[in-house]
Parts: C-alpha cells; structure tokens; sequence
C-alpha cells in the first residue's frame, strides 16, 4: 500500500509538471539557469521573475527531464528558490538537473536545457569571498534553523553575520556586543556562540540573538552540541567547562584542571575537550572529566570527532571512530577513543588554530594555512588562496567555510 501510495504522487506530480490542469499558466524556463556540483550535493542557481512558482527536477543520469523523472528515478523540488541545494548525493555520481515554471498554480512550462553535475568531495579548492567587516572572525557554524539552514560567523567586537534560507549574508544584531566572540556552534536547539567575560548568546534561526547568563566571567573559547539530545557544553580559560541542556540555563562543571580551554567535540558518546600545555580531557557524561596524556606540551587548540565508513571488498561496510586534535606548531594528535593519543608526523610547522569533519578532515590555521586528511594520519597540503589567519572552518551543505584575520571568509565545495 505505501509503495502505490508513493507512485500515486509521483504520477499527481508528473501530470502537474507535464501540464495536466485547468488554473493558471505555464511559464518561459528561466534565464541562467545552472547547477554546480559541490560535496555530496549539487547548488542550482537561476534568474527568478517575479510571480512565477519554479520547480526543480534532479535525478540518477544524464537525461533527466520534465516528462521521465518519475521514469528514472528522479525527484521534485516544489516552488525552489535560487540558489537550491541539492543534498544526499554520491560523490563521483552523475546526474542531472532541470526546471521549469508556472504561473498561479498552472501547468508547467518547457523545461531548461538539462544540465549535468559530478559531485566531488570538497576541501581542495577553495574560494575567497567578499570580506565580512575589517575584524577578526573568530568563529563559523552552519545548520537547519527555524527558517532555513543558516550559515553563522561570529568575531571580534560581537560581530554576527548569517545567511539564513540561501539568503545573502547580512550583519546581525549582538545584544553583547561589543564583547569578542570566540567560537559559535550548532545544535538540536540552534546556535550557541560564546566569548569574552563569560558571554553567551544564541539564537533559533541564526538571525534573531539573545543574551544568557553563563554565570562565569572567563573568557569562553570554545564549544560543542552533545549528540541529538539537544544539550551543549562551552570551555574557556582556567579550566571552565559550562554544561546546558537548553541552551538557556548553564551549569558549570568540575574540570580538575585550570588550564586555559580551546577546543571541544562530541563524539562516539564521549565529550573531548583539548587546551594550552598539550590539555585533554574526556568525559562520557559532561560531569566527571578525565585527563589523558598527550605526549605533548604545545597549546592544543582545535579537536574533531569522525566516523569513517570503509566499503569491503564484499560491499560491506566498516566504521571507524576518529579523533583528531590540532594546534600550536603543526601539532596533529590522533586518538580513536579520545583518550589514548598519538602524535602524528609533522606535515608543517604552522600554528593550527581549528579541524573538522565532513567526508575528510580539514584543519586550518596561521597564513593561510589549510590542510586535509581522510583519516586523520595522512595529511595534503592545500592553497587557501589567502595569507591571512584563519581561526575556525566548518562543515556546510555543499562544503567547506574558513573563516579568520581581516574579515577573510573562503568556502570549498
């Protein structure tokens, strides 16, 4: 029953694209209609005219048209908005993407001449866009708020720029400011961006901010959501660890170290958190916290959490847990239960200030420093484009975003 449900649609679908109704009026496809790859993901873009609804049609292959979607596998998006990100795809797939419009509920128009996209895992190539102010960004996050997925930088003097549903990307109002913000992050709830004197802030949507009280007026550095469970955790200086539920009420948590904190990830059901003198500490409950050894002495500065997927030969698939810290000197450590460390083989001598993941590990760094890793160990050498700093990178819907000195925002997809 569900899967003649699910062809009924796609038939309802297929004739409302084809033109089967009686309101309304089919429009001319739209003018620059184009559709780039990005990681796992496609982004199509296209002059919008003012009235006209425009449907998207994406599909497996190079032929995907208006009238064999439902045919070959394809999807609909309804009433899209450029740009469109597509997600959920396979690096190294083809497919293709068209679109058309109607006018007030009508049938669909002729479709745009198809176009065809790889997608490619991201973090080789990157972009410079236009400078955010003249300050230092501190901080990027990305995910789905209460209106659309937003894409959040925060830095010096309280800065916050969003751009909230593929918008464009617009200064939002700090009530903290100007208090630093040294890092933002994403969770179940929103976004949660931390600084100096104990500032804390969130925000639903990555456009509307407010102010919390974190109880502490040392400076917060860092911070992680806590799986799906909706709470969070921020560190900062002389060993402050904060913990939330909610975002909203924080409570803080014995660290047994005063060391000044970083960084923090969560992962494999383990809370890490990294800081100055080669710190590291776990926790699998954000209440009780453990130190590790290091094997180092360098101020740690960033740390990321990756489960690795391997295809067998036999098409199963294997997983693997990743920890990877970052910091001063080039200093990469390597952990697959955030306790034991390694220290890996130094690939360069520039201070690393953040790491994620997203399909591979990229860590950035001074003058422009940006580096990948598939698993942690093995390390490549990329060009950022740029000789200024860069303090955070994040993990967004069709790649990367590096943010850091001057303003200096570059993306990878």
């Amino acid at each position: 029953m569900k899967k003649f449900a699910l062809l009924l649609a796609s038939i309802a679908l297929a004739l409302l694209a084809s033109g089967c109704t009686s309101q309304g009026d089919p429009a001319e496809p739209p003018l620059n209609f184009k559709a780039v790859a990005g990681d796992a993901s496609a982004i199509v873009t296209w002059d919008a005219q003012p009235g006209v609804e425009y449907w998207v049609f994406w599909g497996p292959g190079e032929n995907i048209t208006t009238s064999n979607w439902v045919q070959s596998g394809g999807r609909v998006i309804v009433k899209a908005t450029s740009p469109q990100v597509i997600t959920g795809l396979v690096n190294g797939r083809t497919y293709s993407v068209t679109i058309n419009g109607r006018t007030n509920g009508g049938p669909g128009g002729p479709g745009a001449p198809t176009q065809v996209v790889v997608p490619t895992l991201a973090g080789t190539n990157w972009a410079i866009g236009t400078p955010l102010g003249t300050g230092r960004l501190a901080g990027v996050a990305a995910g789905l708020g209460a209106s659309g997925y937003a894409n959040v930088t925060v830095g010096e003097g309280g800065a916050i720029y969003a751009s909230v549903a593929s918008g464009p990307v617009t200064a939002r109002t700090n009530p903290a400011a100007p208090a630093d913000l040294n890092a933002v992050f994403y969770g179940g709830l929103g976004f949660v961006s931390v600084g100096a004197n104990g500032t804390i802030v969130v925000s639903g949507d990555g456009t509307t901010w407010n102010t919390r009280t974190s109880g502490v007026t040392n400076a917060l550095n860092g911070g992680s959501s806590i799986g799906t469970t909706g709470g969070y955790f921020a560190v900062g200086s002389g060993g402050t660890i904060l913990t939330s539920t909610d975002g909203t009420t924080w409570t803080p948590s014995p660290s047994g170290t005063t060391s000044d904190l970083f960084g923090a990830t969560f992962g494999n059901a383990r809370l890490v958190v990294v800081g100055s003198g080669g710190t590291i500490l776990s926790s699998a409950d954000g209440a009780t916290w453990t130190a590790a050894s290091s094997g180092t002495s360098a101020d740690l500065k960033g740390v990321a959490y990756a489960s690795i997927s391997t295809t067998n030969a036999d098409n199963s698939v294997t997983f693997t847990n990743a920890f990877v810290a970052v910091g001063a000197g080039g200093t990469v450590l390597f952990s697959s239960d955030g306790t034991t460390w390694t220290p890996q083989s130094a690939f360069t001598s520039l201070d690393l200030s953040a790491v994620v993941y997203g399909g591979q590990f990229v860590a950035v760094g001074k003058a422009g420093g940006i580096f990948t890793s598939l698993d942690g160990v093995t390390w490549q050498v990329r060009n950022s484009g740029t000789p200024n700093d860069l303090a955070a990178v994040a993990r967004t819907l069709s790649g990367y975003s590096a943010v850091g000195a001057a303003g200096t925002n570059i993306t990878s997809f």
